[in-house]
């Protein structure tokens, strides 16, 4: 939670209950895969469709954002 944080310089702040259920949907949809447990702790990466995914996130964002900038400057 404090890392969503840290990466987003404070814009993002994500909540227990949501990053534990974003994080169950991610492993059910093969976004992620667990590496590590220790105790309650666990350590994930993004799998092969999981960088496919953000990809195509990261293009849809920039694409609305190059939409904007036609509309509005």
């Amino acid at each position: 939670m404090d890392k969503v944080s840290q990466m987003t310089d404070g814009r993002v702040k994500v909540g227990s209950g949501t990053l534990y259920n974003l994080l169950e949907q991610f492993l059910g949809s093969g976004i992620i895969i667990q590496t590590k447990a220790e105790g309650r702790r666990r350590n994930y990466v993004l799998s092969e469709k999981g960088k496919v995914v953000l990809r195509c996130e990261y293009e849809r964002l920039c694409t609305q954002a190059e939409d904007y900038r036609k509309m509005f400057l």
